[in-house]
């Protein structure tokens, strides 16, 4: 029992990786001499430029190298065979799920000199993918600016995006974006139950902080991407070999904004006068605290990072509430308009409409004069003397004897 116990535990955790796509990078390539000839048994090893991490792997017989499980970054890949100099290829960049292809070409070593030759790797570096689309690297991510300070906001940069007039929709690769990208954190799905929809949304908040590398793939071809045309991948930072931290206070306040150009064009309904709507307000403070570094040097390491957002906002709210009348069941409205409530936009077109109520409840005439009409759900109407409400502020009955229609005398407001 105990055996079957632990050969289950030992499948689970071995087969953890599968659950996911992989983030791990893979250089591979062939390595040669001067002739033509293969090399086996030759030493190429990939070394993390911040981590210091190193990978080390053997040619086979036919002088070909397979180096897997390399943690994005940026790489110096060396090839050495004793009586060969040394060749290497120096800050390779390794992103999300890359696989490069590096050849190396060894010319023999006299016995008294010992030469390293280092080449730059974009001159001779091959990304094997058939995938159209862009990455953006840990440096590039901080230095664009974003309104909300989430990262997701890059893709409106991307080639091949694009965004409709409405600011939300578009399209990948000319291609409805609606439900066909799918986004993945450290390969595994962080879209939340909403793929695109009518924007790009994610489970979680992305601080420019917290990514170290974006992956936007308007037109992927490779099955291991999984659904839909396109994906956009994140990748999470880890801790380097150095101590490091970042302290990030970010304010967006409303005050130094411009109203609207629909607030600017409103005129007093009753005067005609420009009488611009005041703006709601809102002042976000966002404070991001991050700090990585090594455990054990070369080995393990640990990145953490704190954000918190204080949001203050106000919003104008109009709320119903019945007037004295309609609480006793008589409704009052006037002919010709659409009987709005106090505050509401007096519209022409296509269905009048305007507020034919005062904030104290008395009527409010759309035009001078208009008789004002009265609906009782509780017998006759009665008009007594004086006060904005006092011709319906007391039932008549209180059992209802039907509907009951009047027209009430003309009133001066």
């Amino acid at each position: 029992m105990r055996r079957l116990g632990i050969g289950v535990l030992l499948s689970l955790v071995l087969s953890t990786p599968t659950f996911s796509q992989s983030t791990f990078a893979t250089i591979s390539g062939s390595v040669e001499d001067a002739t033509g000839a293969v090399l086996p048994g030759v030493t190429v090893t990939a070394t993390n430029n911040a981590t210091g991490v190193v990978t080390s792997v053997f040619t086979n017989e036919s002088g070909v190298y397979n180096a897997t499980g390399l943690l994005p970054g940026v790489y110096k890949v060396s090839a050495e065979l004793p009586g060969f100099q040394t060749r290497t290829y120096s800050d390779v960049q390794l992103g999300n799920a890359d696989r490069v292809r590096l050849n190396f070409v060894l010319t023999v070593a006299s016995l008294a000199t010992g030469v390293e030759v280092t080449i730059a790797a974009d001159t001779l570096l091959a990304t094997s993918s058939s995938s159209v689309g862009e990455v953006l690297s840990q440096q590039r991510v901080q230095d664009l600016p974003t309104v909300s300070n989430n990262v997701l906001e890059l893709y409106r940069s991307i080639p091949g995006v694009r965004i409709n007039a409405d600011g939300v929709s578009g399209s990948f690769a000319g291609l409805t974006a609606f439900g066909t990208v799918n986004m993945q954190r450290d390969g595994v799905d962080a879209s939340g139950g909403a793929r695109w929809g009518s924007n790009a949304n994610s489970a979680t908040y992305l601080s420019p902080d917290l990514i170290g590398e974006v992956r936007m793939i308007v037109a992927p071809v490779d099955a291991e991407l999984g659904r839909g045309n396109a994906q956009i991948q994140f990748l999470t930072r880890s801790g380097t070999n150095q101590l490091r931290g970042t302290g990030v206070w970010s304010v967006r306040n409303s005050a130094f904004d411009a109203n609207t150009w629909d607030n600017n064009r409103q005129v007093d309904p009753k005067t005609g006068a420009w009488k611009p709507t005041q703006p709601d307000w809102a002042n976000n403070h966002q404070f991001t605290g991050s700090v990585g570094g090594p455990i054990v040097k070369n080995k393990t390491f640990f990145y953490a990072l704190w954000d918190m957002n204080f949001n203050r906002q106000r919003a104008t709210t109009y709320a119903t509430v019945l007037t004295p009348c309609a609480r006793n069941g008589i409704f009052r409205y006037f002919d010709g308009w659409n009987n709005a409530a106090f505050g509401t936009t007096t519209t022409t077109f296509p269905n009048p409409t305007t507020a034919v109520v005062n904030l104290d409840g008395s009527p409010n005439p759309p035009t001078p004069g208009a008789p004002l009409r009265y609906v009782s759900v509780f017998g006759p109407v009665t008009f007594p003397a004086s006060g904005p409400n006092a011709d319906c502020s007391k039932a008549p009955s209180p059992v209802r004897h039907g509907i009951n229609f009047a027209e009430g005398p003309t009133r001066p407001d």
